[in-house]
């Protein structure tokens, strides 16, 4: 779940210095230990 938790936190505003704006287009990547890779591409 930590893609979708980071995208949560940045929207909320929980993040220092970091926001998201209306056109732009954001990407989360997540390495887990076992090599699992979750990934997340979104224009807003």
């Amino acid at each position: 779940a930590t893609v979708p938790t980071l995208l949560d936190r940045v929207r909320r505003g929980k993040i220092d210095g970091q926001e998201i704006k209306k056109g732009e287009v954001i990407l989360f990547a997540s390495v887990g230990a076992g090599m699992n890779i979750n990934a997340v591409c979104y224009r807003v």
